[in-house]
């Protein structure tokens, strides 16, 4: 629903930013033309000289190796077989590469935030989609060909409602901010309220901050209930990681963790009912540091 632009200096510190609200995400070459034209119009307007600037990174959601530049989901055209970071390197004019969005987000909060002080972390990016970033004795993992943290994907319920991945019953069908929005707008439709319903019966996009700031601003009961149940749902799923893993901490990032007055709780709830409470008795389970920036922090910090 929108484009975060930032700019970084060689000791981290933001020098610039930048939201681009009028951006509509769609994986169309027209759609990769447009990132590409507002990075060179942010350089441009950046209070640096271009050639200063010695590194760009784009986070993309989905399968990304970045090892090799290539994204096997978003802006993958069958037309060009060149690696999409050597595509953007070549639009934009900088060097690029690219990188999974949650995993840059899980870099930002190893190097700048609330997972610095651990070795063993989970995070969560719990936005319209669902991933997760893995870090195993403080470094980032990536598996075998860089596709880790595909938790979004994993095959959890029976619900014939098909994921964007092209499977049906992905736990991302249920757990996710695009989730919640479907079934906010089902139950609108099917007659209950909501501060969103004149944004529904007017035909009008709802993105998921929409929906985090119905329950935050004008405690809306329909969006708070829908916000709780996806995080009693996601705690569920987190208890069989923490199983396996046994990290120090977990933490939960992405658009939902704004609305972690009713988010948290229920996560932390169904974290301690379902994993092994010798596992899980003193992990550490916090909201991201910067939840709307760490996307855009992380992409500077892997540049």
């Amino acid at each position: 629903f929108s484009l975060n632009i930032g700019l970084m200096n060689l000791i981290g510190e933001i020098e610039r930013t930048e939201e681009i609200t009028d951006y509509l995400f769609e994986n169309t070459p027209a759609s990769l033309d447009a990132v590409c034209s507002h990075v060179r119009d942010f350089i441009e307007a950046s209070p640096i000289e271009p050639h200063k600037i010695a590194a760009i990174n784009v986070n993309i959601s989905g399968r990304v190796n970045s090892a090799t530049g290539y994204s096997y989901s978003i802006f993958n055209f069958e037309e060009n077989d060149e690696p999409l970071a050597q595509i953007l390197t070549e639009k934009i004019g900088y060097p690029v590469r690219i990188e999974n969005d949650s995993r840059a987000m899980t870099y930002g909060e190893l190097a700048a935030g609330n997972a610095r002080r651990y070795s063993d972390t989970l995070f969560v990016n719990a936005s319209w989609g669902l991933g997760l970033g893995i870090i195993i004795g403080g470094e980032l993992y990536y598996g075998k060909h860089g596709y880790s943290g595909e938790i979004g994907h994993m095959n959890v319920y029976n619900n014939e409602i098909m994921c964007h991945c092209g499977k049906k019953g992905c736990l991302e069908t249920e757990v996710s901010g695009s989730a919640i929005h479907r079934k906010l707008i089902s139950r609108i439709k099917a007659g209950e309220s909501s501060v969103l319903s004149p944004m529904v019966q007017n035909g009008r996009t709802i993105t998921t901050m929409d929906i985090v700031n119905a329950a935050n601003k004008s405690e809306d009961t329909l969006c708070i209930e829908l916000i709780e149940q996806t995080g009693a749902e996601l705690g569920r799923q987190l208890a069989n990681f923490i199983n396996i893993f046994n990290p120090e901490a977990v933490i939960i990032g992405g658009t939902l963790a704004l609305a972690s007055d009713y988010f948290l709780p229920p996560i932390k709830l169904a974290i301690r009912k379902y994993s092994l409470k010798l596992i899980s008795k003193d992990i550490d389970i916090h909201i991201s540091s910067s939840p709307l920036k760490a996307g855009m922090i992380g992409a500077c910090m892997v540049a």
